[in-house]
């Protein structure tokens, strides 16, 4: 099958652990079908990228990419990017479905990538499934006029896929038709994240062998609710509880963090690590005494997933598909924002973990597994349009335009 994916959240010049999970499924796709690559690629970080005189370093495993500049107004007019990533992208789209003749085109994040994805496919009659990210569904909902431009693109889409039972719930929910809202769950490399010993992990670490130690893993923007764990740390801290704190990432936060750290008197027990290669982080898991995600939303997180491959439990938030994470003794689900139920719920797993040792949950689904359920959806709408038929626009209101 001839596969054309289409998405920004990609890894890209200036970041190349960017939608490091879209590289692994297409990664794994690549190994049995034709897979080429469309990622729009920000203006804006296009021009930080070139001052910093940066390289991309990220390995594509010989797949096919264009980056086209994606210009768009930052900050206002979001209803409207669908517009602006279409006529930014539409020359590489052009060129590729033309070059490549794909028989799907799979997006993921529903708007605007998902918008532009389908109105390509629709204008070569092929099929287009969308896969949803989480906060685009869950979140940007929220928002009257953005919530409508989804849900025109989740109706206009042959196929819509989830990551999880709730978030294919959440879809449901807006009004898609359920047999068309498919559960494909991300992958994992079951090589690389597998259970190790804690003392060696910290010694290659240089973390010391009695701090108790909390890793978390991500990018640091408000609705990660860092300022949360940070408070919940100094309550703890209050209490004579001391735990050790790693920040593994990057972000627009980091530093308003970095200061509240200091406010909380924290700087000596929290520590920006920076940005972590995918090969190092089961070194963190294996050292951490849990793995820890306070974010206000999520779909079902693979860094949650990793971690439990690794032998390590977690203390997260109650929300989105994570309750379907738990399976140990010691992991706990913490209603988000509250600090207070954090700092608790932290030092109880700490004790649980302390007798109950590594956790022995089965971490199951590579991504080889995942590319081929994604495939399972596709062959069928492939099939369907093997038939000559026309296929039809995308209406100018699915992409964001008034």
């Amino acid at each position: 099958m001839r596969i054309l994916f289409f998405s920004n959240i990609f890894p890209q010049p200036h970041n190349r652990l960017r939608g490091i999970y879209c590289l692994r499924l297409c990664q794994a796709l690549a190994a049995r079908h034709d897979v080429r690559v469309v990622s729009p690629w920000s203006w804006l970080d296009q021009l930080r990228h070139r001052r910093a005189g940066n390289q991309l370093a990220a390995d594509l495993g010989g797949l096919g990419v264009e980056y086209p500049t994606f210009y768009y107004p930052p900050g206002v007019l979001r209803n409207t990017y669908a517009w602006f990533m279409w006529a930014s992208a539409r020359r590489s789209l052009g060129h590729v479905m033309r070059s490549f003749a794909p028989q799907a085109v799979v997006s993921y994040w529903t708007h605007p990538d998902g918008a532009v994805a389908v109105r390509a496919a629709r204008r070569d009659g092929v099929p287009a499934a969308v896969m949803v990210g989480g906060s685009d569904a869950l979140l940007l909902t929220r928002q009257g006029g953005r919530r409508r431009r989804i849900v025109r693109v989740l109706e206009a889409a042959d196929a819509v896929v989830t990551v999880g039972r709730d978030l294919r719930e959440k879809v449901i929910g807006l009004g898609v038709r359920p047999e068309k809202v498919h559960v494909v769950a991300r992958g994992i490399d079951t090589d690389l994240f597998a259970p190790g010993d804690q003392a060696e992990a910290r010694r290659r670490l240089n973390i010391p062998a009695g701090d108790r130690v909390l890793v978390w893993v991500g990018n640091m923007v408000p609705l990660k609710g860092l300022d949360t764990l940070l408070e919940a740390c100094a309550r703890l801290a209050a209490g004579g509880q001391f735990v050790r704190v790693y920040l593994l990432g990057h972000g627009p936060q980091r530093k308003a963090l970095e200061k509240d750290c200091a406010a909380r008197g924290l700087s000596g027990l929290v520590s920006f690590v920076g940005t972590v290669p995918q090969e190092a982080l089961p070194d963190w898991y294996r050292a951490a005494d849990l793995t820890v995600l306070p974010s206000w939303s999520e779909g079902v997180p693979n860094v949650l997933r990793e971690s439990l491959a690794c032998g390590t439990p977690f203390v997260a938030s109650r929300v989105g598909g994570i309750p379907e994470l738990v399976q140990d003794p010691v992991s706990r689900l913490v209603p988000p924002r509250d600090a207070a139920a954090w700092a608790e719920a932290v030092a109880q797993a700490l004790a649980a973990r302390a007798s109950a040792g590594p956790v022995r949950v089965r971490v199951t689904g590579s991504w080889d597994e995942s590319a081929e359920r994604l495939v399972r959806v596709l062959r069928p709408l492939v099939a369907e349009r093997q038939e000559p038929a026309g296929g039809q626009r995308l209406p100018a209101a699915a992409l964001g335009g008034s």
